[in-house]
């Protein structure tokens, strides 16, 4: 039986990735991205013909529900969702410097985008036999690591407590869940370098960053409400 997954921000970075490593394990992958002739590129980059491309710009509810009657029209169920799209407006933005309509866009796409994704597509993952929901985080949402200096202290308020705000999300849906299911989850792949950050040097590489997250999606482990890093389960 074939398995489907819809990844959004995935164009590029770690996204892409995630896809490219999922339609080697056979899973029918939808490439979400925002911009058509970019989407169109990463889709005929892969050379795959279990992939298919769908315009989603996750910070408009329209677009998403755009988006899911594009992939009813294929399958009535999705085995995994994966929440990769999001944006860092205020990098190298001191927090009493920032703007709030930056601190607004941030968390227009990076929590409520999310939140009505989740919303939207929760229909479809529960219609898998094992369906699940990936949220992408950052291991500077964690307060505790944060605070205690444990992870990079980059300062970005809007970027960081967005994330913070999508691991109360996650925890919210993983109480209403329950033992029932779906499995709803937290990854921080930890630093990558990608555009998100400017290609910061240092980091690891997107296929790096995209293999750890996916060795939590595809495990047999039930990580329904947690936060995940490398290691395992995390604080928050």
């Amino acid at each position: 039986m074939t398995k489907y997954a819809f990844v959004t921000g995935a164009n590029k970075g770690i996204g892409y990735e995630l896809v490219r490593q999922l339609l080697e394990k056979e899973y029918h992958v939808f490439l979400g991205a925002r911009d058509e002739e970019l989407g169109q590129q990463a889709v005929e980059s892969l050379g795959f013909s279990n992939v298919s491309l769908v315009l989603v710009d996750i910070s408009d509810i329209h677009s998403i529900q755009y988006a899911k009657h594009r992939i009813l029209e294929v399958t009535d169920h999705l085995d995994l969702l994966i929440n990769n799209a999001g944006i860092a407006p205020d990098f190298n933005i001191k927090p009493s410097e920032l703007k709030v309509e930056t601190l607004r866009s941030a968390f227009d796409v990076n929590f409520f985008g999310t939140f009505h994704m989740i919303q939207e597509f929760l229909p479809l993952v529960q219609k898998a036999p094992r369906g699940k929901i990936v949220n992408l985080t950052t291991d500077m949402a964690s307060q505790t690591k944060f605070d205690n200096g444990e992870v990079h202290q980059l300062n970005f308020l809007a970027y960081n407590s967005s994330k913070t705000a999508i691991n109360s999300l996650t925890l919210a849906f993983g109480k209403e869940f329950g033992e029932s299911g779906p499995e709803i989850f937290g990854v921080t792949p930890g630093f990558t370098s990608t555009d998100l950050n400017g290609n910061a040097p240092g980091g690891q590489s997107a296929a790096e960053g995209a293999e750890i997250i996916l060795t939590h999606a595809l495990s047999e482990t039930n990580y329904n409400g947690k936060i995940l890093d490398r290691n395992g389960v995390m604080p928050w």
